[in-house]
């Protein structure tokens, strides 16, 4: 490609950009990356048909009430596109809270808790009125690749950004109904040692402890995924057998860009993929998985007394499919 066409593309693309239609960051290769730029709709393999379902409204309900949305920050029109469907839903369900299941900020993380990325890629986007809540974050492969700690620090700053370490837990309560979510750090399990053996032990002694009555472990790499990164065996190894031993009844992700609900008759627990908050990868449907979709979307989940009720939403807000976790 010559100069003149190179800069003709760039010219283009910067249009389309802010025409609002294109997905700004793929971790694909240029071709890739610019046909996700100019557009192109992602797939399902082997899609299936949505389960039938019934709807259960979670506003006014007694429940503990949040969004699920991961590998969000792109500073993108898709990103926008998805924090508008957030909005448009949480005005009508009132979650209370929000997790964020990591790769925060693309490419790179953040540089200190100075960066610019807070403002640009967070509270600019998520400006709507119904999404003034507090996140509950975890850590990402890409937030790694610049001061992890920078996240760490932010939560000192602003009061609405929560991460008081790179792993940690915190409790809910409402009307007796009682949870306890587990925050952990999947990166630096993967990359193992000595802090990935003190985080280990953290998790097996705080779940040991624990007396909520759900139960919900949140990373970003995943367990079990029919997505780009399929299974992970080191997920698989350090971290499925502590959910299984203590009666966790979900563990929820990142790092795929789509959003996945799978139920395997090996684990005690469900898993939910929410990935799809910036960007859009092709995924297919495996044995054990109950719903697959991509090109935007995030989850809402309601903890009631008789079952964790979880709506699929797409990018625009609407509920794709529901289903409910029974208590241990």
């Amino acid at each position: 490609m010559n100069r003149t066409s190179r800069r003709a593309l760039i010219l283009a693309t910067v249009l389309l950009a802010i025409a609002g239609g294109i997905t700004v960051f793929s971790s694909s290769p240029w071709s890739s990356m610019l046909a996700s730029m100019l557009g192109e709709t992602k797939s399902v393999e082997n899609a299936k048909p949505v389960p039938q379902y019934s709807h259960t409204a979670f506003a006014n309900s007694r429940s503990i009430r949040f969004l699920v949305v991961g590998d969000w920050g792109t500073g993108s029109a898709f990103q926008r596109r998805v924090a508008k469907g957030m909005n448009t839903y949480s005005r009508i369900e009132q979650p209370q809270f929000i997790i964020s299941t990591g790769d925060n900020f693309y490419p790179n993380g953040a540089e200190s808790p100075d960066d610019k990325k807070f403002t640009t890629h967070w509270k600019n986007i998520y400006s709507g009125d119904a999404l003034q809540l507090p996140w509950y974050v975890v850590l990402g492969n890409h937030d790694y690749r610049s001061d992890a700690d920078a996240e760490v620090a932010y939560s000192k700053r602003d009061s609405m950004w929560i991460m008081p370490a790179r792993y940690y837990s915190f409790t809910k309560n409402m009307d007796g109904i009682s949870a306890e979510f587990f925050m952990i750090d999947t990166e630096m399990l993967h990359n193992g040692g000595d802090a990935a053996a003190r985080q280990r032990e953290w998790l097996d002694r705080s779940l040991r402890a624990s007396s909520a009555q759900w139960k919900i472990v949140v990373g970003h790499h995943m367990i079990r995924s029919h997505g780009a990164y399929k299974d992970q065996p080191w997920m698989l190894e350090q971290v499925k057998p502590l959910l299984d031993k203590y009666g966790v009844q979900l563990y929820m992700n990142g790092h795929d860009h789509d959003m996945q609900y799978l139920r395997s008759p090996q684990d005690g627990f469900a898993c939910l993929i929410s990935g799809a908050g910036g960007g859009a990868r092709n995924t297919s449907y495996g044995e054990n998985t109950r719903l697959a979709y991509t090109n935007g979307g995030f989850a809402a989940i309601a903890l009631m007394q008789n079952g964790m009720y979880v709506h699929f939403m797409d990018s625009d807000g609407n509920i794709i499919y529901e289903d409910r976790i029974a208590e241990k």
